[in-house]
């Protein structure tokens, strides 16, 4: 007796629970984990978004996804869940930065000559994952007397990223 009256209960739960109106309450809307912050040029992986409406997983889908690793900015990726007449969105902010500095790499050159001998800079390469410009500054001198002179490069981005690099440049008799 004990049993049916038990399973009696819970088909009337059962019953009155498909007679409610569904509830924004029973309705479970979560951003996944995930990196919200991507560097400028790389791919981003969306992490994604998880519903449930109490025990029944819900399908989540991407309504808006405006996110450019190409340009710096921030930017929306907007997910959509509905179960019956309920639907809700969810908002990701993703930031797109550039920490990353330029590249240099000296040019091949003669850092090595005699006193009185014209040292002629062959340089260095730049590039930076930005495409734009970049602002280098070359720091010391080569001298007319025998040494040793350190010839420092430092490059810019427009983001203020910096990198440097020496050329190590031989004055000998």
């Amino acid at each position: 007796m004990k049993k049916l009256g038990l399973f009696m209960m819970l088909i009337s739960v059962i019953i009155m629970s498909s007679c409610v109106e569904p509830s924004l309450d029973y309705l479970e809307f979560t951003l996944n984990s995930g990196i919200d912050t991507t560097e400028l040029n790389e791919p981003y992986q969306d992490p994604g978004a998880t519903a449930k409406y109490g025990f029944k997983v819900l399908t989540v889908e991407v309504i808006s996804n405006n996110v450019d690793v190409t340009t710096i900015g921030v930017y929306e990726i907007v997910y959509q869940a509905t179960y019956a007449s309920l639907t809700q969105t969810l908002k990701r902010v993703v930031t797109v930065i550039d920490e990353t500095p330029p590249t240099l790499q000296l040019n091949p050159g003669i850092d090595t000559i005699t006193v009185g001998t014209q040292w002629v800079d062959a340089g260095v390469t730049m590039s930076d994952n930005s495409g734009l410009a970049i602002d280098l500054v070359i720091i010391g001198e080569v001298g007319s007397i025998p040494g040793i002179y350190i010839i420092r490069y430092v490059a810019t981005d427009v983001y203020l990223n910096q990198s440097q690099i020496e050329r190590v440049v031989y004055v000998i008799e």
